[in-house]
């Protein structure tokens, strides 16, 4: 029986990924400024900023700040030491910007972290000076600039049939930008080797399982998986028929199926979370949803599954993430019939809802 893999998901808005064409003003391409095309102004042109990549990113126009007689080039964050830091020269998309990648951690170029219950909150400030003229008609400016990482999130993400990466995203008013989430499905323990449509698996065999965040600071926060569950393909969880292969909303195994069939490698301590689950089916169906729950946590909220005293409290706003098993019958030579192929399509999978928010 052959077992592939689809996504079915639904999300209230799509973003597209964010690409430019970057290239760094250093005498190979034309970065010279035109002010004939650019009206002047009393205020400097707002920044573009970008949050991925664990990266703040911020362009503004330097033809702009030139023709409204603004200092381009002593622009600055609120700590400048270190070169990826300070601003640099380039030609965006077309356009001449002074542009920086600004490292999102927590006091590297001067970056302030707030926490409430709902957000993550990356800041900082950008300085924009007059020019010094004789006679000076423009005042200094300061701009809040930050990159806002919600807590918990309804999040959707896609499949295809080749180890291909997708994004995904959700609108919030005055909030824009992407946070990506990965989660893959892996032959062996070493998580390199990432499951495609051409990899056979059996029934009992085992496979390991990663969600990770690559923008989070491990040391601040943590990706947990609270639970584990499957039901029939073609219904959900709403059917009421619903295998809870974790006994959440801890994300510890389910002693009802026995041990080994799903195993906690890390989980709730870091950027990432690990399992590895054996390969099954649900008796008398063709087809097998399962599901992740996922949360982050701003602290370490692993479980001990062994010692567990108090039932875990089920945070709000669970990123819920499933994939269809589908079987398919094929003939077996031989006197016993002791289990089936799988081949499992691709499960790398990406949703972004990293925002980044001007202020």
């Amino acid at each position: 029986m052959k077992i592939l893999l689809a996504l079915l998901l639904a999300l209230c808005a799509v973003l597209s990924v964010h690409a430019v064409d970057e290239r760094l003003c250093d005498g190979s391409v034309n970065c010279n400024c035109d002010l004939t095309k650019y009206n002047s102004s009393v205020t400097p042109p707002r920044p573009t900023i970008y949050c991925e990549n664990e990266k703040m990113t911020l362009y503004i126009s330097k033809c702009q700040l030139a023709k409204s007689l603004f200092n381009t080039s002593n622009l600055s964050l609120i700590n400048n030491t270190g070169a990826e830091c300070a601003s640099k020269e380039y030609l965006v998309d077309g356009e001449i910007q002074e542009g920086f990648h600004n490292p999102m951690s927590f006091m590297k170029c001067g970056n302030n972290l707030t926490i409430n219950s709902t957000h993550v909150i990356y800041s900082n400030i950008l300085y924009i000076y007059a020019e010094q003229r004789t006679i000076i008609n423009r005042n200094n400016y300061s701009m809040n600039v930050s990159c806002v990482y919600p807590l918990n999130y309804p999040v959707a993400l896609n499949i295809t049939l080749k180890p291909k990466t997708v994004t995904t995203g959700l609108s919030i008013p005055g909030v824009s930008g992407e946070m990506q989430i990965t989660m893959g499905v892996f032959t062996e323990s070493s998580f390199t080797n990432v499951v495609t449509d051409s990899t056979t698996l059996y029934v009992e065999d085992t496979v390991y399982i990663r969600v990770w965040m690559p923008a989070l600071e491990a040391d601040t926060f943590a990706i947990k998986v609270i639970r584990l569950y499957a039901t029939p393909g073609g219904t959900g969880p709403e059917s009421g028929l619903v295998f809870n292969l974790t006994s959440g909303p801890d994300g510890c195994p389910n002693p009802e199926y026995g041990d080994g069939l799903i195993t906690v490698l890390q989980n709730g301590n870091s950027s990432e979370a690990r399992f590895a689950m054996k390969v099954f089916k649900i008796t008398d169906q063709d087809y097998v949803k399962l599901y992740a729950d996922t949360t982050i946590c701003t602290s370490s909220c692993v479980v001990n599954c062994n010692q567990r005293l108090l039932r875990a409290q089920t945070p709000e706003n669970v990123a819920s993430m499933s994939v269809e098993l589908a079987a398919e019958d094929s003939s077996f030579s031989g006197a016993a019939n002791l289990g089936f192929s799988l081949s499992w399509i691709f499960v790398s999978l990406i949703s972004s809802l990293f925002f980044g928010k001007f202020m």
